[in-house]
């Protein structure tokens, strides 16, 4: 069968020959209908004659592979679009007419002459690994960026992703609850913090966040959109990945602090009704939000009012540190941290999983084996 579920997702393999020429397709969709109809695609247009061929334009076949892109945000798809811009002018000739070294050449290019930093050309990177990943399934060529760090001495220069210890942690909490007082932007500092720290959530989500999507009987936080920037815009839409989109369970301190934030509001606007729809962290209008822009800037003074050398998405890294250190299940960490496969989670936080001496005996069900000798 060509056509296979992978979780909420639908894989399509197919592979025909066609006059003695082998062709592939390998596709995934976000559901039954569209993995159907993309296989009758493939299929139709082979039957017309429309064979894909690996002497087709790299960047002719980036851009469809781009524009076929499913189950993401706009924003992320316009960051692909952008990043994948980059490769237009330099990235000339046919997907299989590329090599390592080749690859090597025009990106160092691409850096020098953009003067592009190393965050920029990883994403670069990404996106063009991606599109001859796909390539390689499509033609059968060799995928020529498969080894690329290992065989060139080209390598971006990845942000190590740091956790906050314990230490620095709780220094982070108290100062900013020594300093909330009765000024409400350091209340909404507190709240956020406490909130990126306790939920795991993304700056952009948290920026986004209302009273109806908090839950506060039931301690439950539902994430159902995010601030973005697009075109230098701030813009409030759905969240980075369909996965994004999740319920998030609260623990006993975060509510309760929560629920004080809340009546602190209502008093220091004299309404009521606001806070049960209006936005968590409002400006002083008590109208509009406060900028996703503001907080990086606040939480990046916090920081280095601390000295602590982390940047702010280090909450996020932290949450999940936390979780996983007293043995909090890989699959549902995902799902709380909106990551669209357990897979990247796990690639992300694996180091804090190895060794870790864990019973096996507290996890395998009691069917009688223990009784067998």
């Amino acid at each position: 069968m060509s056509i296979k579920k992978r979780g909420n997702k639908f894989d399509v393999s197919i592979t025909r020959t066609v006059d003695g020429e082998s062709f592939r397709f390998d596709k995934t969709y976000n559901s039954l209908k569209e993995a159907q109809a993309g296989e009758r695609e493939f299929l139709y247009n082979l039957d017309m004659g429309n064979k894909p061929t690996k002497s087709i334009d790299f960047i002719q076949y980036g851009q469809s592979y781009i524009d076929s892109l499913d189950g993401i945000s706009a924003r992320t798809k316009e960051s692909y679009q952008q990043k994948f811009d980059y490769l237009k002018d330099y990235f000339k000739g046919s997907v299989s007419s590329f090599t390592n070294t080749k690859i090597k050449r025009l990106l160092s290019k691409i850096k020098k002459d953009k003067e592009l930093s190393n965050r920029s050309m990883n994403h670069i990177f990404k996106i063009m690994k991606r599109i001859f990943r796909q390539a390689s399934l499509d033609f059968g060529i060799t995928d020529p960026s498969g080894t690329f760090y290992v065989t060139t001495s080209y390598k971006v220069q990845k942000k190590k992703k740091g956790a906050l210890t314990n230490q620095e942690q709780q220094a982070f909490i108290k100062y900013l609850s020594d300093r909330q007082d009765n000024k409400l932007f350091a209340k909404q500092e507190y709240i956020f913090g406490l909130l990126a720290l306790s939920t795991g959530m993304r700056r952009g989500e948290l920026a986004g966040l209302n009273w109806e999507n908090i839950d506060l009987d039931n301690n439950t936080l539902h994430v159902k959109q995010a601030v973005s920037i697009a075109n230098r815009k701030e813009v409030v839409g759905s969240p980075k990945t369909e996965a994004g989109i999740r319920s998030i369970q609260m623990d006993n301190h975060l509510v309760s602090e929560l629920r004080k934030y809340k009546l602190y509001l209502q008093k220091f606007f004299m309404t009521a009704n606001q806070f049960d729809t209006g936005w968590l962290f409002p400006k002083l209008d008590g109208e509009t939000r406060t900028p996703i822009t503001c907080w990086c800037q606040r939480m990046a003074k916090v920081f280095k009012a601390l000295d602590i050398k982390h940047s702010m998405h280090s909450l996020r890294h932290t949450h999940a540190s936390n979780l996983l250190m007293n043995n909090y299940p890989v699959l549902q960490l995902s799902h709380r941290l909106g990551h669209a496969d357990p897979s990247i989670t796990l690639s992300i936080y694996s180091h804090l999983v190895e060794g870790q001496e864990l019973d096996v005996n507290n996890y395998l069900p009691n069917i009688g084996l223990k009784q067998v000798n």
